[in-house]
């Protein structure tokens, strides 16, 4: 009996050390069952077109406490730091904002990097640049063949084919050669003057016709196209290959004008011509700089370029800004005359009113001859005592060309295009008509003239001499003229007010200048 009761005992010591220890007893040993912890883990990252400073980098798939995507800023030399989280361990990246270090511009453009294994990744740190943007939109294409395409050396190819093509851990102003470095530049520069230029596009309504993100995906899908179907750059440099880039501009304009979707927006030739010349030139400079500095590196070139060593960078910053009407003037007054008159209203004479009535401006970084669509309206206010009187011409098409130095040289209403006019006036109807042969309304200081337009058409000229027989000496009298550019934006720096034009059907929003007069 005491032996069967020892055995019993025996049995039940064993099954509960199996017990405890299947729970993590015994010892402390967890048998390899348990999951450790998280830890949070520090990642550094850069962002890279040369080094931007300043930039903003998006995490998009992680969100803060609002639902927000979580935002890091880049320091002096495009660096940043985050810490992984729970929720927070992969995600893509973009980055948009600051300044290039070496070309001391502000960044326009989008850098794009796909989704990442933050929490394991193994680089010193997480690399966005204009590689990793190219390999989000490459698709199905071979990223190995897009960057052969693109011209890296063999040293690069083979650094990168021996990582399997993590871009995210190439940092190219440390790890490329200086040639390699302004390839990869350029083609950022490419797409950023495409992205620019494309987001510029205005409807008719005064709406964008093309958001950033959008912009940036046609840029890129450009890129792609054409690295898909053979080189970009010609052999051994950094110099850009005319047919090539005259190919891939095409698929930018073929593609662009399809995602738009508006026949009455037409892309003008010269937008590309404008893109084409400064690119290449840049891409000239550059190789210049690459072949006469000898075994230089990445980082060397760009020292040379902070340093404007030769005067590099002033080069580059006159051709990478992008043309923006900007030296505005109404009735012969600039904007700081103008933005006066509100307290101090200026003399202007009765019998001059007619011939002032103008807009003048200029197109601000232009290289190469430049053409574009201008919707145009002016607005006539006139005010004696508690009487007020309004006149509102509006034109919706405006053909403007400008020379290689912004001038205004021509600006001509086509045929075709439409004229609406409203008055508060009794006697004046409302009306529209159609332009039925061409217009020249500029006048010989580079001047868009409403008195040119009135004396080419009989009722325009009617409507305004009934209005203009209203209007005394001592009337106050308000001009306010509305400018929507088609195909480039208005400098911002200028701060002109967005209004909306809303006269006898057309309604559109744009950016606009107001001047009070005091007639004498």
């Amino acid at each position: 009996m005491m032996k069967h009761k020892t055995l019993k005992l025996s049995v039940l010591s064993i099954a509960l050390t199996s017990l405890l220890t299947a729970c993590g007893g015994g010892g402390g040993s967890d048998g390899g069952s348990t999951t450790p912890p998280f830890a949070s883990k520090t990642v550094s990252g850069q962002a890279v077109d040369f080094y931007l400073k300043n930039a903003t980098v998006t995490l998009t798939d992680c969100l803060d406490s609002n639902g927000l995507p979580l935002v890091e800023k880049t320091g002096d030399k495009g660096e940043f730091t985050f810490k992984t989280t729970e929720k927070c361990q992969s995600s893509a990246m973009t980055v948009t904002g600051g300044t290039d270090i070496a070309t001391g511009l502000s960044f326009t453009g989008t850098l794009k990097i796909q989704k990442t294994d933050l929490q394991n990744f193994n680089s010193a740190a997480v690399v966005v640049s204009p590689l990793t943007t190219l390999q989000v939109y490459a698709g199905s294409a071979g990223i190995e063949s897009l960057l052969t395409n693109l011209g890296l050396s063999a040293e690069t190819l083979a650094k990168l084919k021996a990582s399997n093509f993590n871009l995210a851990g190439f940092d190219p102003v440390k790890d490329a050669s200086a040639k390699d470095m302004a390839t990869i530049f350029v083609i950022q520069q490419l797409a950023n003057q495409i992205e620019d230029s494309l987001q510029s596009i205005s409807k008719s309504d005064g709406s964008v016709a093309l958001d950033a993100s959008k912009a940036t995906e046609l840029a890129f899908g450009a890129l792609v196209k054409q690295l898909s179907a053979g080189k970009l750059f010609t052999d051994g440099t950094t110099k850009l290959d005319t047919t090539a880039l005259q190919n891939l501009l095409a698929t930018v304009k073929a593609d662009a004008t399809t995602a738009i979707n508006d026949n009455t927006i037409v892309i003008d030739n010269s937008v590309l011509d404008q893109i084409s010349h400064s690119v290449s030139t840049v891409a000239d400079a550059l190789n210049t700089v690459v072949t006469t500095g000898g075994n230089l590196t990445a980082e060397a070139l760009q020292q040379k370029l902070q340093n404007n060593e030769g005067g590099i960078q002033d080069q580059l910053q006159a051709e990478l800004l992008t043309p923006v009407y900007s030296d505005f003037k109404l009735a012969n007054y600039d904007l700081t005359q103008i933005k006066g008159s509100a307290t101090a209203p200026l003399a202007i004479g009765l019998s001059q009113l007619t011939s002032n009535l103008n807009v003048s401006f200029k197109m601000k970084n232009a290289t190469t001859s430049l053409k574009d669509t201008i919707k145009l309206a002016f607005a006539l206010h006139g005010i004696r005592g508690t009487a007020q009187k309004d006149l509102n011409v509006t034109v919706n098409s405006i053909q403007a060309t400008f020379d290689n130095t912004g001038n205004l040289e021509k600006a001509i209403i086509p045929a075709g295009a439409k004229i609406t006019i409203s008055s508060t006036i009794n006697s004046l109807k409302n009306a529209t008509f159609t332009i039925d042969q061409d217009i020249k309304v500029s006048s010989s200081n580079g001047a868009i003239s409403l008195q040119a337009l009135i004396d080419s058409n009989a009722t325009l000229k009617g409507y305004y001499n009934q209005y203009y027989s209203e209007l005394a000496t001592g009337d106050a009298i308000n001009v306010t003229a509305y400018v929507l550019p088609i195909s480039y934006v208005i400098d911002a720096d200028l701060n002109l007010p967005t209004s909306q034009a809303n006269f006898n059907g057309e309604n559109f929003s744009a950016p606009s200048i107001t001047a009070y007069f005091k007639l004498n």
